[in-house]
């Protein structure tokens, strides 16, 4: 049998709850990027359809009614219209971003 004082539970102050709530955060962040690093990627192949910047400040391009996520000088780069083929990972960034050329040599 357990002898001495029963536990008692006691609330974290605020600056180490604050703490325990970020570091959880950080975590998760680096977990989720992880995971959306990993196989399998997905492809899909078509025209550029449109461009665009989210309210989140992401430049999404929509190819085949697939919203693909890149940076800044792949979105400036890239013209609607072109045909194009794009992995990319689970949580739709692009991996990689081929570009095809028409038979006259002409993108």
């Amino acid at each position: 049998m357990l002898q001495g004082k029963p536990y008692r539970f006691t609330i974290p102050d605020t600056d180490t709850w604050n703490s325990l709530k970020s570091t959880s955060r950080r975590v998760e962040s680096l977990t989720s990027s992880l995971v959306d690093a990993l196989p399998p990627y997905y492809v899909v192949q078509g025209t550029l359809e449109s461009k665009r910047v989210d309210d989140r400040g992401r430049y999404i391009l929509l190819v085949n009614g697939a919203p693909i996520s890149v940076d800044r000088p792949t979105y400036h780069t890239l013209d609607i219209g072109e045909k194009i083929r794009v992995r990319y990972t689970r949580g739709a960034r692009a991996i990689n971003i081929d570009r095809f050329k028409s038979p006259n040599g002409h993108l």
